[in-house]
């Protein structure tokens, strides 16, 4: 997962060059992709520059003895 958020990461960048159209969108598309995968799997992204970690869990685990 950690090389597929910062493939996400380096496609921010590509606003800077001139695409056409079919391009951009086929580029957002492959973007929101690597990002759905990540999602599924219960991650995200994690844009704080200050961090090394590239992605972040957003569901932890259940503990083994719960009330609920």
């Amino acid at each position: 997962m950690n090389i597929i958020a910062k493939m996400v990461k380096q496609y921010e960048k590509l606003h800077y060059l001139d695409m056409t159209k079919e391009d951009d969108w086929n580029a957002t598309n492959a973007r929101n992709l690597l990002q759905s995968i990540i999602q599924n799997n219960e991650y995200k992204i994690n844009y704080n520059r200050n961090s090394k970690k590239s992605i972040l869990k957003t569901k932890l685990c259940k503990p083994i003895f719960s009330d609920r």
